[in-house]
């Protein structure tokens, strides 16, 4: 595993043990699913970029932070911007509020500056 800051090594493994049921409880219902593949799917590289930057760091210095593309970098919060929408749309669906403000405030965090501006061309 590549070097994570200190905080992010936990829940980098609860991750994988969460992953690692799911995995069984697929093969359990006979979807096809190859563990280790599915296990190696997930990858910790950006994690403690975007870790920082929630923390609120600037775009420039995240960029020094890893030798990824800075086009990566914003793919990457785009993404993770719109999977945070999605399921704080699930967790209001089923009405849990305390967990829809969560992802709202993991939104609020990364969703600022250049990243997500509508064009780069001013």
């Amino acid at each position: 595993m590549p070097e994570l800051i200190e905080q992010l090594a936990g829940p980098f493994c609860q991750m994988q043990e969460c992953a690692k049921r799911i995995a069984k409880v697929s093969a359990e219902a006979k979807l096809e699913i190859d563990e280790e593949t599915y296990l190696s799917s997930f990858k910790p590289h950006l994690m403690d970029v975007v870790y920082t930057r929630a923390a609120g760091t600037t775009f420039a210095h995240i960029c020094k932070m890893t030798d990824v593309f800075e086009g990566s970098i914003i793919h990457c919060m785009r993404h993770l911007e719109e999977l945070l929408r999605q399921t704080c749309q699930a967790a209001k669906a089923i009405g849990n509020t305390g967990l829809e403000n969560n992802f709202v405030e993991g939104i609020t965090k990364i969703k600022r500056d250049i990243v997500f501006a509508a064009s780069l061309y001013l």
